[in-house]
This record gives structure tokens, sequence and C-alpha cells, in this order.
């Protein structure tokens, strides 16, 4: 959305469009996170951080320390 005379965008979005959206990346990047040996919790870590970038909920149990 643009305003006259205003210098930034803002940019709105469905929630759940969004999330339908990024879902289908989860799979390969957990894949990629495993072939780079990432440890788990670091993995979590990654998936939490891009559903808070974008005010998602995350209720996903952290697993358990290695």
């Amino acid at each position: 959305m643009q305003v006259d005379g205003k210098t930034k965008v803002a940019v709105t979005f469905d929630p759940l469009d969004l999330l339908n959206f990024i879902k289908q990346d989860f799979m390969p990047m957990n894949l990629m996170c495993d072939r780079a040996e990432m440890f788990e919790r670091r993995i979590y870590g990654r998936s939490k951080a891009v559903f808070e970038c974008f005010g998602l909920p995350f209720d996903a149990e952290p697993p358990a320390p290695e």
C-alpha cells in the first residue's frame, strides 16, 4: 500500500496465505540443514525465527537437548 507523499510503502498480507506459502519450504530447508549436519536445536531456532519475523504463531516444542 503506497500513500502519496510518503517515501515508504506498507505491505499487507493474509497470515494464512503466508503460512501456506512458506510451509512448502520447511521440508527442503530441514533436509538442507540435516545435510549440513546442523543440530536439531539450530534447525528449530531457524524455523522459529521465520515465524517470528512475520508475526506468525509458533508453538512447536523445542527438541530435546543433545
